[in-house]
């Protein structure tokens, strides 16, 4: 699922009562968050992507790695990723790609967990160089004489594109009054 809007329409608010829903039943395990900067990650109360799948320049997949994200996973049914305007389509592919082979399903997108990513594509771009899940120069066709690079941010695109369902808030309800109940 895709959550989008402008700054202000309560796509950090949707986060904060997925989490207090999950909290009330005791089940805070089957929902996590994520997102690409610690900033962002902070203002959720969840960790970075690179940090959660032990994903990065440095790490390796090693058993020992793979097992750590299995332990993460294993019981978690919802990933929220926020930001995703700022994940190029190489890493929406490496984060799915971690995910499948974390959890041994390789069979379902993020090995059958399911996301939720919101954010606002009319904010901030990737800030590292590649191509943004919205690219108009990646094609869907992979072919052998692409790079591995091109042909792993062509699979993210593809990823990116499975998300159907989608949900935009228009209100800014920032610069209105709100109480907790809210």
């Amino acid at each position: 699922m895709y959550l989008g809007g402008m700054a202000g329409t309560g796509k950090s608010q949707v986060i904060k009562a997925l989490m207090f829903f999950f909290e009330q039943r005791n089940e805070s395990y089957r929902f996590m968050c994520m997102a690409p900067t610690g900033a962002a990650a902070s203002l959720i109360q969840g960790s970075t992507y690179h940090s959660m799948l032990q994903v990065g320049q440095y790490q390796e997949d090693t058993q020992q790695n793979i097992a750590k994200v299995h332990n993460r996973l294993k019981r978690t049914e919802y990933i929220f990723l926020d930001e995703v305007s700022m994940i190029n389509s190489k890493d929406m592919y490496t984060i799915c790609a971690k995910m499948c082979k974390a959890i041994e399903n390789d069979g379902k997108p993020f090995g059958g967990v399911s996301i939720i990513c919101s954010g606002d594509f009319a904010q901030l771009p990737p800030a590292m160089a590649g191509y943004p899940l919205y690219s108009p120069q990646l094609d869907h066709v992979i072919h052998t004489t692409h790079s591995h690079e091109i042909q792993e941010a062509a699979i993210g695109k593809a990823v990116w594109h499975q998300f159907t369902t989608v949900v935009i808030l228009r209100q800014n309800m920032r610069q209105k009054t709100q109480t907790d109940e809210d």
